[in-house]
């Protein structure tokens, strides 16, 4: 498992990239939910849980799908954010 240290500035990282994406974004439903974004303590919560996330990637991959289902976009909304990012 990823050093705690480690696990924060990957959350903080994955966190910055979407809210960038969201603020790019046509839809203005979308660019409001960049303020519901979930906080890297929730987040890392949820990684905890899950010894399986043993590499940068698979934490990555986690942390966007975590992220993006507790913002409960619609799938227009997440394929509009897959073409801006």
């Amino acid at each position: 498992m990823l050093s705690y240290l480690r696990q924060v500035a990957i959350c903080e990282s994955v966190r910055g990239i979407i809210k960038k994406a969201f603020a790019q974004s046509d839809d203005v439903n979308v660019r409001l939910k960049a303020n519901n974004i979930t906080t890297t303590e929730s987040v890392l919560r949820a990684v905890s849980l899950l010894p399986s996330l043993d590499t940068e990637e698979k934490m990555k991959d986690f942390i966007i799908e975590h992220i993006l289902s507790s913002l409960r976009l619609t799938a227009i909304q997440r394929e509009q954010l897959s073409l801006n990012s």
